[in-house]
């Protein structure tokens, strides 16, 4: 057996006994278990997709990324929303370079399908020849958003529709996968030698498969995985600990800007911690719903048991919300409702930009 043989066995033997890498069929049934229960409990069996009515089954699947971020109103406070255009499929890339003339921003844009799935179809574009190639290939509805440096985190915020303040229950860093040359091994060699790049070889095999062969000089370093997505190899941290009543304050401003929302996600870039503390300079890049888990439990390491109990935490925080707003009279989708939107999301054919 070679040694490249062994390092890739070693990598797929990590994703079995690493929780983190589990595919969802795997993580969620503990979780549906507790849905079952809390469901009882609260007498409705749909709740927990009625804890945003401003968003399409509060964001459970096929929601919309350009909707959503039109939904913020009112002038912008301490949180901004990265500038965005949104273009129907098949657009040309005259309309992109009107946009970037007008907002005045030059290459890398990010270029991402409207309707997406786990980072799907999302591209760092670097040059006009790169976002030709993308928008003709991409059939679906599009968004074009300015590149924002700094550091990426997921902040989950909460807030129940009779209460003044919000809360966040979890703050996850993102960290983007890269490898160092040594001027002597291979791309391939440098990511069988990586502990953690090993585990995504079959992907960053497939995606890099031209430049596999490169002999990186000593000290370059390449990124594998340039967005802030766990499947596309970025490594998520439990930032909890750096909650303030700054950063707090300023996703309550934020979220009384999204009439209909309050239990979701943000993706954001920041340019320090010291920044994301004082609650300035944070860019939103998107807003996931119900479905957006808190993703600190994906940490290298961070204990299944744990896991298990922040996600049915999670999904009963979801359902009080449901219910609280079912109280004020606003009715929960119905079983027929979740499953036809469920049943769309599978049958749908989400464009990807990178092989698998």
């Amino acid at each position: 057996m070679t040694e490249r043989t062994k390092r890739l066995l070693w990598g797929r033997w990590q994703r079995l006994v690493r929780w983190e890498f589990w595919p969802v069929w795997a993580v969620y049934p503990p979780v549906f278990i507790w849905w079952v229960i809390e469901a009882i409990r609260h007498r409705g069996w749909t709740l927990w997709a009625n804890c945003n009515p401003g968003m399409l089954v509060s964001g459970m699947a096929m929601e919309s990324k350009g909707d959503i971020l039109d939904c913020f109103e009112g002038p912008e406070g301490r949180v901004k929303i990265a500038r965005y255009l949104r273009l129907q499929g098949g657009a040309e890339f005259s309309k992109v370079k009107a946009w970037m003339d007008a907002q005045k921003l030059n290459f890398p844009i990010v270029l991402k399908p409207d309707l997406g799935l786990r980072g799907k179809g999302v591209e760092i574009i670097r040059d006009e020849e790169s976002a030709r190639r993308w928008l003709e290939e991409c059939e679906d509805d599009i968004v074009v958003q300015e590149m924002i440096g700094g550091m990426e985190f997921g902040v989950h915020w909460a807030k129940f529709p009779d209460s003044e303040r919000g809360e966040i229950r979890s703050l996850c860093g993102k960290l983007t996968q890269s490898v160092i040359g040594d001027g002597k091994s291979s791309l391939e060699e440098l990511i069988l030698a990586d502990d953690r790049a090993v585990t995504m070889a079959r992907y960053y095999f497939s995606k890099y498969a031209d430049q596999l062969k490169s002999i990186l000089p000593e000290g370059e370093q390449f990124s594998l995985a340039p967005i802030g997505t766990h499947a596309r190899g970025a490594v998520f941290t439990d930032e909890r600990a750096l909650v303030t009543p700054d950063l707090l304050a300023a996703f309550d401003e934020l979220g009384a800007r999204y009439d209909g929302f309050h239990f979701g996600r943000y993706d954001v870039k920041v340019p320090s911690v010291e920044d994301l503390q004082a609650g300035e300079n944070i860019s939103i890049l998107e807003l996931n719903g119900v479905t957006g888990e808190p993703a600190h439990i994906y940490q290298p390491g961070y204990p299944w048991w744990k896991g298990m109990c922040d996600l049915c935490l999670h999904f009963s925080r979801a359902t009080e919300i449901g219910a609280a707003h079912r109280e004020r009279g606003i009715e929960p989708p119905t079983l027929e409702e979740l499953w036809r939107i469920f049943t769309a999301h599978r049958k749908k054919t989400y464009y990807e930009v990178d092989p698998s």
